[in-house]
């Protein structure tokens, strides 16, 4: 079984039974390029009018298409459900948008800060499996940009270079038991990532496989530490 396909019917079965509803947006980049996005916000709207909620970017594993971001809303109405706001933006031409064009997701979040009303601080980069590790490599071409990423699980690529990271935080997780033996890849990387000038909170999950549930007080303690 491929990649794709076994992490296609594990996101499947991970699916929460009611879908959380999300408001449908679509961004004009400077190139002409329409981007299609769903956006979700905390449920009470007034308040966060007040206290803006911050913002996450969840990048969806396989080809980054709608039914797969579909497939992640459950991470979403994790984050929605704790204060964030957060953005699900689809890959127009199935490809990740760590391939195409690298000013995509800024211009992207310049237009989210411009139509929603969101607290002021940089946004964090978040995805599982393929997304994960499309979160970690963007981020790692563009630190300046985010304010932290959570992959789990996610990896970069031993030949993929990476510039200094300047502190950049990064919380990854992969299952012991990972289908795909990315809990091999994780101290290597994670030293990558620290030569790189970044602060990596790097562990494996116990008994877990390739997609897991989080353990959310412990994220949650990290998300609390951002600056």
């Amino acid at each position: 079984m491929t990649l794709r396909r076994l992490t296609l019917v594990t996101l499947l079965l991970f699916m929460a039974p009611g879908m959380l509803a999300a408001a449908e947006q679509t961004v004009l980049l400077q190139d002409g390029t329409s981007i299609k996005l769903f956006f979700f916000e905390p449920h009470d709207v007034p308040l966060a009018e007040a206290n803006p909620p911050p913002l996450a970017i969840l990048i969806a594993g396989g080809s980054n298409n709608e039914f797969m971001a579909k497939a992640q809303f459950w991470l979403g109405k994790e984050f929605v459900d704790r204060g964030w706001a957060i953005a699900v933006p689809i890959s127009p031409d199935g490809k990740g948008f760590s391939t195409g064009n690298s000013s995509a997701l800024p211009q992207i979040i310049e237009q989210l800060r411009a139509t929603h009303t969101l607290q002021d601080s940089k946004p964090i980069l978040v995805g599982m499996s393929s997304g994960g590790s499309e979160a970690i490599i963007i981020a790692s071409r563009d630190p300046s940009t985010f304010r932290g990423v959570v992959a789990t699980p996610g990896r970069i690529k031993a030949d993929i270079p990476l510039v200094e990271l300047d502190s950049l935080p990064f919380y990854i997780r992969i299952g012991e038991k990972d289908d795909f033996r990315w809990n091999r890849m994780l101290e290597p990387m994670s030293q990558r990532l620290l030569t790189a000038g970044a602060e990596v909170d790097a562990a494996i999950v116990e008994d877990a496989r390739h997609v897991f549930q989080l353990d959310w007080d412990n994220l949650e303690s990290w998300l609390g530490k951002l600056k």
